[in-house]
């Protein structure tokens, strides 16, 4: 019995002491930016992402590619999904995350309101979803565990308040628009339009269009601008930097200068610091692609280890102009 007793104390011990270094291991294996200890090992932590539409213009393809790399750096068992620009597709993909019981999702949502009941089914089923970069619907907002990206109305403010310095408060705009429907549209258009009516009322929009966040159908629309409006053109403004530098090659076509019509667009791509930098670009603002999808999966690691984040994630999204286009790296999107 006292040899027993002896070998089944040894074999306590040797259990906490592998106990111990599981748990130091485990440990030592959280980043600095957790906050906390984890629960399981980053490999076997599940991450489901739903991308908007990463064909669709350069900001969401290097989101996808960072999403793909950051997590892959992390050591996290993760898939990172297209679903093309459709709710359907990715309801369906909602659907089958949460049939494999992954331990979070992060969503970019293709719709405002049309993913709700999915979002809604996971919340139910424990797992926690964290959208990223554009807001779902408000009647959905209660089954989201947090939300990361930037602030695109305080965006849609800064480029209202460029365009109308640049004008001198008066003159006449045209604006390319995001796809209907879209809550980053929604907020980008909104925000702007309550701006300009507030502190330029002296400025007319002229008409109003979407080009879906797409640069070819943008100098598609702007085209048709000139050749209704003509030189009554003052400014532009564009819901993305994409759609902007389609913008500005209809300008270049009409053989206009730099600087003859405004042009300003919320978060900037790297051609568009250069036209910034040449002068056919009014301004902009600093919107990072990959600072989007790294503090989305850094929020989505946090909460799957249970560890408390605020409801509201935001990146930074200063101005950027002629006067201080130095002071940012060039967008590598």
């Amino acid at each position: 019995m006292k040899i027993n007793n002896k070998i089944a104390m040894s074999s306590l011990i040797c259990m906490i002491g592998m106990g111990v270094m599981i748990g130091s291991a485990q440990a030592a294996d959280a980043p600095d930016w957790l906050g906390g200890e984890l629960k399981k090992p980053l490999s076997e932590t599940r991450i489901g992402i739903t991308v908007l539409y990463p064909g669709s213009n350069a900001y969401q393809a290097k989101y996808a590619e960072t999403a793909e790399s950051y997590t892959k750096e992390l050591g996290l068992d993760a898939t990172v999904m297209d679903p093309q620009g459709d709710p359907a597709t990715q309801f369906n993909q909602l659907q089958d995350m949460i049939s494999q019981n992954l331990d979070v999702i992060v969503l970019w949502p293709t719709s405002q309101n049309a993913l709700i009941p999915a979002v809604r089914q996971a919340s139910r089923a424990g797992i926690p979803v964290i959208t990223s970069n554009s807001p779902i619907g408000e009647a959905g907002r209660r089954y989201i565990a947090a939300h990361t990206g930037p602030d695109d109305c305080a965006q849609a403010e800064q480029a209202a308040e460029m365009l109308g310095d640049s004008l001198n408060g008066e003159g006449n705009i045209v604006v390319v628009e995001g796809t209907p429907g879209y809550t980053v549209s929604i907020l980008r258009k909104n925000c702007f339009l309550d701006k300009m009516e507030d502190s330029y009322p002296k400025i007319n929009i002229l008409a109003s269009q979407t080009a879906e966040w797409n640069r070819e159908k943008a100098q598609t629309v702007m085209e048709t601008f000139l050749t209704k409006f003509g030189d009554k053109i003052d400014g532009v403004y564009a819901f993305d930097d994409g759609m902007g530098l389609g913008v500005i090659s209809a300008l270049q076509g009409r053989g206009l200068k730099p600087g003859d019509v405004k042009v300003v667009t919320c978060n900037l791509f790297g051609e568009g610091w250069d036209a910034i930098k040449s002068g056919w670009e009014t301004g902009s603002n600093k919107q990072s692609a990959e600072d989007d999808a790294i503090l989305a999966i850094q929020t989505a690691v946090k909460i799957a280890n249970g560890i408390a984040v605020p409801s509201q994630n935001q990146i930074e999204t200063p101005k950027v102009q002629a006067y201080n286009v130095d002071q940012f790296e060039r967008p590598s999107w």
